[in-house]
């Protein structure tokens, strides 16, 4: 039997040390704490599209940031209808690929639709 139920895209997470998070900003997770997507590796995944700026000057997990998982719409290059359900890869903030980039990209999330000015990921872990 199911502990609880959720039926919204909201989640909360807690943000590293020293971390700010702009609103509409991508955020990704590393070793279970919410930081920027230029902060990332390459090995870390998607958590979701900030919805409230936050700033962390204290210690790791002293606030939480809200975000927004779901289906969000991202330019492309190499990206086509043929990817449907293949994993895409973050370029930029604005941008997601189909390549890793010898593992040099976080996890955007599954691709999910393309159109023909971008494509539909499903951010969120």
């Amino acid at each position: 039997m199911s502990i609880a139920k959720r039926m919204g895209v909201k989640r909360s997470y807690p943000v590293a040390a020293a971390t700010s998070l702009h609103v509409n900003a991508i955020a990704v997770l590393a070793a279970g704490l919410a930081v920027g997507l230029a902060a990332a590796t390459g090995t870390e995944k998607c958590a979701g599209v900030v919805t409230f700026a936050v700033s962390n000057p204290g210690s790791n997990g002293a606030v939480r940031v809200e975000v927004e998982a779901g289906e969000h719409k991202f330019a492309t290059t190499d990206i086509v209808a043929a990817d449907v359900g293949a994993t895409a890869y973050f370029v930029d903030d604005q941008t997601v690929s189909k390549s890793h980039a010898t593992n040099s990209r976080p996890i955007a999330g599954k691709i999910i639709q393309v159109d023909d000015d971008g494509v539909w990921v499903e951010l969120g872990v």
